[in-house]
């Protein structure tokens, strides 16, 4: 998402679109804002966001070309719209106001990569309600501070044949490339993998200061708070629902004539082989969590974690003297961005 214009990101491509649709005005004076930044390759799939528009008499009232704050009041935070039709400093939305026509046409001229799923009208915030709500005392809606909760979900697989629908949103552990240098998916340990995650669970308030990477560029130096809260840290196995009719049999039946054919043959996910002797492929896991707030990079970290204690490359009770701040000798692994979203 990240507002980078030497890369392509979601910031840039949907100002570029509403700066269109506002009239061709200068893509400057959009501003985009939005609940959570992801990382490169990080998806999305519930990502709240902002976006208004200055008029041409706001510049005038600033010293800052690119980002209008309130000069008067030497704030941090820009010049913001007290309501979704506050006209004193801003453009009114466009088609008068029709956000349906708003979401048709903004989906007609993006990417297919890139959709907006709803529209709806600024919440008015009353200030007291956002001075106990927002970590910040401002008297207008902002989508990142007034966020109480984030769920990202992670997906990873085990097996011996990667998936190549899923390569672009599964993070494959075979052990031989990419970050999964020495995560053998051989020795998954699904048990342990669950023991892992549950450690990450956190009532209060904690420090995961192990779990956060150093911020880079302009934020580099920039102070963070490494305290969070964890309400949830969920391992899943995808079910096979979904699969073949002759997965869907029973795993006795499965085995039996596996055992027959095969000797006793099952893929590194403990299933057994397609009855043509074909690796039935990898098993996929996905790790859901959610928490008050998240690091840089703390989420992959965390999944990364967990995976390095499945797979034997470190040691549970290691891992959850980290979790506690008591120390603890760990590799740290780092999982890959692609496989993760921002769910909720």
């Amino acid at each position: 998402y990240d507002s980078n214009n030497k890369v392509r990101t979601v910031d840039h491509t949907i100002r570029m679109a509403l700066a269109k649709v506002y009239g061709n005005v200068d893509p400057k004076n959009i501003i985009f804002e939005a609940c959570s930044r992801t990382d490169a390759g990080v998806h999305a799939t519930s990502l709240v966001t902002q976006f208004y528009c200055y008029n041409d008499q706001v510049p005038n009232k600033s010293t800052n070309s690119t980002r209008y704050y309130d000069s008067s009041t030497n704030s941090t935070i820009p010049i913001r719209p007290d309501g979704p039709t506050d006209s004193t400093n801003f453009v009114q939305l466009p088609f008068n106001s029709d956000l349906s026509k708003l979401v048709y046409v903004l989906n007609r001229m993006l990417p297919p990569d890139v959709r907006v799923l709803a529209a709806s009208p600024m919440p008015a915030v009353k200030s007291i309600l956002s001075s106990s709500m927002s970590k910040y005392s401002i008297g207008a809606f902002h989508p990142t501070l007034f966020t109480q909760s984030k769920t990202y979900v992670y997906r990873f697989a085990i097996g011996n044949i990667q998936d190549p629908l899923q390569s672009r949103f599964v993070w494959h552990l075979d052990g031989s490339s990419g970050r999964a240098m020495g995560m053998n998916g051989n020795k998954f340990d699904l048990e342990l993998a669950m023991q892992a995650a549950k450690s990450f669970v956190s009532i209060d308030a904690r420090d995961y200061a192990a779990f956060g990477s150093v911020m880079r560029g302009n934020e580099k130096n920039r102070v963070r708070s490494t305290i969070c809260t964890i309400w949830r840290c969920d391992l899943l196995q995808e079910n096979g629902e979904l699969l073949p009719s002759w997965e869907r049999q029973s795993s006795k039946t499965l085995n039996d004539a596996a055992t027959e054919r095969y000797g006793s043959r099952l893929n590194v996910a403990g299933a057994p082989l397609h009855p043509l002797g074909i690796d039935k492929g990898p098993q996929t896991f996905t790790v859901s969590i959610t928490g008050d707030r998240f690091m840089y990079k703390m989420v992959r970290n965390i999944v990364g974690a967990i995976v390095a204690v499945a797979c034997g490359h470190n040691e549970l009770e290691d891992n959850n003297k980290l979790c506690q701040q008591e120390g603890g000798a760990v590799d740290q692994a780092e999982a890959d961005g692609y496989a993760l979203q921002l769910e909720d």
